[in-house]
This record gives C-alpha cells, structure tokens and sequence, in this order.
C-alpha cells in the first residue's frame, strides 16, 4: 500500500498551544500537528489521521493545510474563545511529557487568570479534543467555519441537526461538533458554544469535548446519540401507531372498537385530547378527564377497547408547560431566565400563557400525576409531549440552587430521568414527539419522527432525499421510531389528509428510514388506511425494527453505489437497504420506474424481501398494487378506486335530489347508508361554502342543519335512510356562484365530528356535491361529487376495479388472510359489495366447509374454478374461517 500525503497538517495552536484563543500576543513555544493522508489501495482510499506530535507553538491558532500541500497555507479552521469581558492574553504554557495535553496560563484585562488544558486523542479518521478551564471567566468557544478556499459543500442528512460537508478537492467528508454529553455551557450556537450569566451574574467553569472528523467514508462523520439502546424494542416490533386527537371518548372507542373487527390488533393508540382544563390548559394537572369528553368512565371504556385489540395505550402527558390556572401552582418550580424573570412556554388558544417548568421538577411534577393515571385508566404505555422535539439547550434554567443550572445537562439529566421515571411507572414504553430527537434516541422508545431539524425543513413531504443512513445507523439500533411525522408537518399544504401519490410517498418514506407504521389523526380510524399500514408497513417493520443495518447503496447513473459516491453526487432518489438477518429493502423516490428482480417500482414504490417476508408496493401490469406475505399472512390490495373514495368509517352520506323552489328557496333530500351498526346517536350539520374563502369562517356561506328523521343507534345495517325533502331559504347576502355543500355528524355531548365514506376536506367534513345559484337565486341547480371529484382517474388507483393477481390471490379488492388458533381467517373490504376473491388452491387447499361471522349466512360455500383457482361467495360478513391444512406459507416470490 503507497501512501500518498494530500491535504492538511491540522495545526491546534491554543487549543493546542496558544493562538487558538485569539487575539493573543505572545510567540514561540510549541506546536500540535496532526496528517491527514490518503491510503491507495486496490481496493479504494481511505483518509486516515496519524498521532499528533508536538513540535512548536506559535502565534497562528488555526487548524491549516499542510504547508507542504499547500504553501499557501489555506485555513481549515478558526477557531476562538472569548472572556467574558476584553482580551486573554498568555502568561504561560507547557505540554505534557506524552505530548497529548496542553496546559495554557491566560490572564484577563482585569487581571484575572485562568488555566486552560486541551487533552487530544486521535483516532483513525478522529480528533477529540477535550478543554478544560480551572475559573468561571470564558463566555465561549468556537471552532469556527470552513474557508471557502476549502469549497465545502453542506449536505443536508435527515434527522441531524448539523451539516456533514463534502470536500471536492480531496472527495471526502470533513464534520466538527461539541459533545453534548460533555458540555457545560449553556447553548450551542452554529459552530459555538456559550456560556451565559446565571441570575447571580456567574458562568459556570468551561468544559467541553470538541469532536473533528474527516473520512472518504461519509458515515464516519454523523455523531453518535451514545445512548443504551431502548429495552422494549423487540415489544414494538411491527405495531403501527394510532395517533388519536378526537374529541370524544365513545367515539374513541368506537373507533377503537371497530379497528379490532377488522383484525388489527398490534397496534398503539395514543389518546391525545383527554385532560380535565381542556388540552394543554392547567397543566400540570391532567386527571380526572375531561367531562365534556366523557369523563372518566368514557374514558376507561375506550382504553379498555384498545387494549382488547392487542393496543398499548398512552395518554398524552407534559411536564414542560406549567400554567398559572393550576391548582397547585408554585412559583419555585419556574425556571428562569439569566435576569431572573420566569421563562415563558407555551401559550394556549384560550390565550393563557404558560411558564416553563424547571427541569429538575419534571419528574416531581409528574410523580402528582403519572402513577394515578396508570392506576384509574389501566395505561400500559406513556407518551410525554415536546421534550424529545427540542434540543438540548431549548429549554434551560438560569437558577445557579438548581441542578447543574444554568447548563444543558441540567435539561439532559431530568429529562433522561422523566423518561426513565416513565417507563418504571407504567412498565412499558415511553413515547415523544419527534424533531431533535437524535440526542435522546434509546432515552425513550419511540417518537412520530418529523422532520425541521438541520437542513430539512417541516413539510419537505415527498421532497425529502432518502439519505437514510444517519437515521438507519445512528438511531434505528435505539429505538422504534413510527410514520414520517404529523401529517400537516409533512405535507407542503400542511394539510391533515394526503393525495394518494402524497400516501404511498409518506409510506415509502417510512420503509426506506426504517419506521413502524403510523396513522395521523385524519385516518386513525380509517379503515382502508388502517388495513393498509398495518398489512402492508407492519409486516416490513417487523422484519427491520430490531436489526442493525449490513449495506446501504443508492443507485446513480443507472449504477448500485456507496453512501458516499451518491454523497459527492448529491443523490438520495433509490435506496437499497440490506439489514443483518437478510432482508433487502428497495425504494424509489425517482420518477422512472425501476426494475426490480421481477417487480417493476412506480415512483414511491418499494419493496422488502427475506427469508419469511416479501412486500411491496409495484405495478401488477400497469396497475400500482400493494401485497405482503409471511408464512402466516396475506395481505393484498388492488387499490379499487370506488372502495377506496367512497371509504369511511360507518356512515355513507350522499345527495338524493336538489330542486329550486320559490323565490330564493331550494328544497335538498339526504341518503344515508350505515355499513355498521351505531350505538350513540349524532347530529347532522350542513354548510353551503365558498371554496374560494375557507380562511373565513371555514367558507361557511348559509347553513342547512336539521335533526336526523331516524336516530341513527335506530340505523340498521346497509338500511338506506331517506332524509328530507327539506326547504333551504338563500340568505339575500349570498351571491350568485357555486357552493360545495359540506355535511357531518357531531357527537352532542362533545361536539366531536364523525368519520364518515365520501370526500373529506381534512375537517371531517364530507363534500357531496356543488349547487349553483344564479339568477339572483332564482334557479339552483345540482351536481353530485361523484361527477366531479370522486370520477377524476387517479393514475395511482384501480379506477376501472380491476381484479389483479397477486400469484397468491387474485381480487378487485382488499383482503387480508391471517393464521389465527389453525384456522386461516380472510377478512374483506370493503364488506358491504360482492367483491371478486380468488384463492389458489396450490397454496390454499379447498375446503369442504367456509365459516362465516357476521353474514347473511353462518357459512359459505368454497367453489373450485379452473386453472387451480377456488373462490368463496360473499355474504356481507366480516370474516371467513377455514382449517389451515398446512401450517405455514410458501413465500411466493414475485
């Protein structure tokens, strides 16, 4: 092996001997260097660091190019530390016998001094260096930026808060930043960190661990969260998180209720709108609930629902806002600030404004509440909003009597301690929110994994490169993080519901970075989005949680290569993931589909093949699918455009007729169709709105509200109510123009809206259909939705209901087949159609006899088509039952 010497002698002057503290005025003495070299082998090049040797010191204080390389002697960096008031200058200075540690002498314009040590340790591709003052006299120190004689390029790494930078010159990777484990100062600013006065006026003594890192290999350069992994992964493996923000505890459970009639059972709900003042209001009270939610009996109820589907609850708790409305409001559990004013948190919607609670009462805060919140609602799981969201400086307490005041480990220790105070109080796993959740990564065990951090803004949606490898190497050993973030931080519109291209990107996303399946508030109880995260992403997740990663390579220019090439060219656009127990993960974020072995990949197709596992979203011919299987399930979805549009909840409203009446009058008659039976009973709203002003009054124009003709707990299934005719009156205010008519149930004693099948406009309103006045409302006329959005092809979709064939199966709609006690149990949907379900009998031998739960019949009969193919005939139920002959699956390659 030849080595070559190519870029830089780093010379550490004061950090390393003196001019690093610039402005100094002092020379002579010693000098720290350390190389960087290039090794050339057959095999590629790597960049390798030598031990430093200590030679002189002079006057520079830069860490610079070797001048050999370079006579120009090009600043790497530049790095400064700062009194807090004047200039340092040097009284004396000495290295240690080892070479490896630096002692420095400085004395202020007060004449004060402080003795500075910087302890190095190299290691192949590393330096650390490790500062160290005896006074509380530094305000800050900074490593500086790259030069631009440099041409550093910043890339931009989800899920990191800092930048890597990419060197063209040497085509490699060069990173600097401070331990936040080591740190005592008070913030991180850019490339500094500072040390601010507490309420007393002092800085607490500097300590602080710089990291410098160059590699040809970029994913040397990511730091590392140096945390213990969480203990509850192999329990989160696969279950797909529900994120429940509605208002109401029996819808709640209903929602609940239903989701585990359809089979989907290894789940976590978390309940976000519970606390007894109303969501993020007197806090750091949250129980008894909320009674105009349901209170606590509701509430229980609606837990005890999840947990009989196999769901871990949590409900939503915060020890950071600390209101002034709170019964037992103490004026000593408010942090402060460095002039001694409270710090201010959070300000509600009913405009109380909230303190920030000091971190070291986070966990006596939550001893008040956390154990009785386990004990009246049975929760086996927790979830603590904002503190894994923000950075380790975001929420400081200048108090000098309170632990470690005044510096990031006052927040880092309390709030590693609440999160262990979690988990021991519930037993289970703790869960966050997600953003600068790196540093805390295996603290906790699971956020919604949102992105705002470093160089990826929030709402990057389907934009967001699939640079997966800080995420996969760093974070994913840790914890089981789920879905993409909420969807109104994920998609540009920051909208709460997704196009269809916007959910296949946001589920691709959540594959290629190694997620657990989630479900935003819109779709939590939705079924075909249920169905389709939990069989689709839940059965890949399962496969990947717990495992560590082998390879990663991106394709570019047609060619599988390394992080770093597609690094040097900048492209994140097809990832292929390979985890240690042999699954392969593939995605493709390029518009170019991407052949596969024998699957072709649409833009924000995937798949994941293993030993027990294959899934993927691809084209079956021309038609986008989705299928997975394991030895113990199928799930599969031709994605029929009619199912999937008219889809809902258990409500199907629709418009039977519009007619104009006298003068500027209509007359309007509701259909209702219930594809479940109900148990409460709603109210019925309907806005008349202007598309083109939502932001007033969410466009609301006139209304059309009136009471249901039926109660709908009287509803029975698939009964279609009629509803109406009813007179509507045109306010004189209402212009001549088209009106979309928006329609929804509430739940009366919490004003909770319903989902419902049809087209929601991201309110949990539905739209119907669009009248036009004209005339000066004289005449009316009508135009249903189906003939206006519901029938717009969408190329990502079966519109034409197509049955496709999955090798497995061949159906027209979705049906997941599952192992349940040695018996394969089918469950259709939609459940109210007769839908085209084809069974191979190669794989599934024809039984003699099909149980049937639910329908017209206790069971069907099983028919043997040709070309070794039977089917069953549906009767509206919501499970078919069969004995397993064999088993365990084949996997069918595709």
């Amino acid at each position: 092996m030849g080595k070559v010497r190519v870029l830089v002698v780093i010379v550490l002057a004061v950090i390393l001997g003196l001019g690093f503290f610039m402005p100094l005025s002092w020379a002579g003495g010693a000098l720290h260097a350390l190389s960087i070299e290039r090794e050339a082998a057959s095999q590629g090049s790597a960049l390798v660091f030598h031990p430093p040797a200590i030679q002189s010191i002079d006057s520079l204080g830069d860490i610079t190019w070797n001048p050999s390389a370079s006579p120009a002697g090009v600043v790497l960096l530049h790095p400064s530390i700062h009194a807090r008031s004047g200039k340092l200058t040097c009284q004396a200075a000495s290295v240690d016998p080892n070479g490896n540690t630096v002692t420095i002498t400085y004395a202020t314009e007060t004449r004060q001094t402080v003795r500075m040590t910087a302890t190095l340790v190299a290691s192949a591709n590393a330096l650390a260096i490790t500062l160290n003052a005896d006074q509380p006299i530094l305000a800050s120190v900074d490593f500086g930026s790259w030069p631009s004689e440099l041409n550093a390029k910043k890339m931009a790494v989800p899920y990191y808060t800092g930048n890597v930078w990419y060197v063209s010159g040497w085509r490699g990777f060069v990173n600097a930043w401070w331990d936040f484990h080591e740190t005592h100062g008070t913030q991180f600013n850019g490339s500094a960190v500072k040390y601010m006065p507490r309420t007393d006026g002092s800085v607490v003594p500097l300590h602080e661990k710089l990291v410098v890192v160059a590699s040809s290999n970029v994913d040397d350069t990511f730091p590392s969260p140096a945390n213990p992994a969480s203990p509850y992964m192999s329990e989160l493996t696969g279950r797909m998180v529900e994120d429940i923000w509605t208002p109401g505890f029996q819808v709640i459970r209903d929602g609940l209720e239903q989701l585990g009639d359809y089979g989907i059972t290894n789940c976590i709900g978390i309940i976000h709108d519970w606390q007894h003042a109303g969501y993020d209001n007197g806090l750091p009270q949250h129980y008894p609930a909320n009674d105009k939610l349901g209170g606590d009996a509701a509430l229980k109820a609606a837990i005890a629902a999840g947990k009989a589907d196999g769901c871990l609850m949590a409900l939503h708790e915060n020890y950071i806002d600390y209101y002034p409305n709170y019964p037992g409001f103490n004026p000593a559990a408010v942090a402060a600030k460095d002039a001694g004013q409270q710090a201010l948190a959070w300000r509600n919607g009913m405009g109380i404004q909230a303190f920030q609670t000091k971190p070291s009462w986070m966990v006596k805060n939550a001893s008040t509440q956390s154990p009785s919140i386990h004990q009246i609602y049975g929760t086996d799981a927790s979830f603590l909003d904002v503190n894994s969201a923000v950075s380790p400086y975001h929420m400081r307490d200048m108090d000098p009597a309170s632990p470690f005041g005044g510096t990031m480990q006052a927040w880092m220790k309390s709030a590693a301690d609440l999160w262990a105070y979690e988990r021991k109080t519930y037993d289970g796993p703790t869960f966050g929110e997600g953003a600068a959740h790196w540093y805390y990564s295996g603290l906790l065990d699971g956020v919604e994994a949102q992105f705002g951090t470093g160089s990826i803004p929030q709402r990057a949606g389907a934009n967001v490169p699939l640079f997966v490898d800080f995420d996969l190497l760093e974070i994913h050993p840790l914890q089981v993080n789920h879905g993409m973030g909420y969807y109104e931080r994920w998609t540009p519109s920051g909208s709460h519901s997704m196009t269809t291209a916007e959910a296949d990107a946001y589920r691709m996303q959540e594959v290629a970075f190694g997620h657990a399946p989630f479900l935003g508030t819109q779709y939590w109880n939705d079924i075909p989005h249920a169905l389709v995260e939990s069989g689709l992403v839940g059965s890949a997740a399962k496969s990947y949680a717990t495992q560590h990663v082998r390879s990663i390579r991106y394709q570019v220019n047609g060619n599988w290569t390394t992080s770093s090439a597609a690094s040097e060219a900048g492209v994140f656009d097809r990832v292929s993931v390979e985890y240690a127990n042999g699954l392969q993960v593939v995605a493709n974020a390029n518009a170019s589909t991407l052949q596969w072995n024998s699957l072709t990949l649409p833009q924000y197709g995937w798949v994941a093949e293993g030993k027990d596992l294959v899934a993927y979203t691809a084209l079956c011919g021309n038609q986008i699918c989705d299928y997975s299987q394991t030895p113990t399930s199928i799930f599969a979805n031709a994605r029929n455009q009619s199912d999937l549009t008219n889809s809902g909840s258990v409500i199907k409203p629709s418009v039977a007729s519009v007619k104009a009446g006298p003068g500027r009058t209509f007359s309007i008659e509701y259909n209702w169709t219930a594809t479940q039976k109900l148990t409460s009973n709603y109210k019925f709203f309907v806005h008349f709105v202007n598309d083109q002003a939502l932001s007033a009054n969410s466009g609301i124009v006139f209304q059309g509200d009136h009471p249901l003709p039926v109660p709908t707990s009287q509803w029975q299934l698939n009964q279609v109510i009629s509803d109406g005719p009813y007179k509507v009156s045109i306010p004189a205010s209402v212009s001549d123009r088209t009106y979309s008519i928006r329609v929804g149930l509430t739940d009366p004693s919490t004003g909770a809206r319903i989902p419902l099948s049809g087209e929601n406009d991201g309110t949990q309103r539905y739209i119907l259909g669009y009248i036009t006045i004209s005339g000066q409302g004289s005449s009316v006329s009508f135009v249903p939705v189906s003939h206006t959005l519901s029938t717009q092809r969408d190329v990502r979709l079966n519109a034409d209901g197509k049955t496709l064939n999955f090798g497995t199966v061949q159906t027209d709609a979705m049906i997941s087949i599952r192992l349940e006690n040695g018996q394969w149990v089918l469950r259709p949907f939609p459940r109210n159609r007769t839908s085209t379900i084809l069974l191979n009998s190669g794989i599934f031998p024809v039984p003699s006899q099909v149980k049937s739960s639910g329908g017209s019949t206790p069971s069907v009969t099983a028919k043997q088509e040709s070309n070794g193919w039977w089917t069953i005939s549906l009767n509206g139920a919501k499970s078919y039952t069969w004995p397993a002959v064999r088993p365990m699956l084949p996997i069918h390659q595709p």
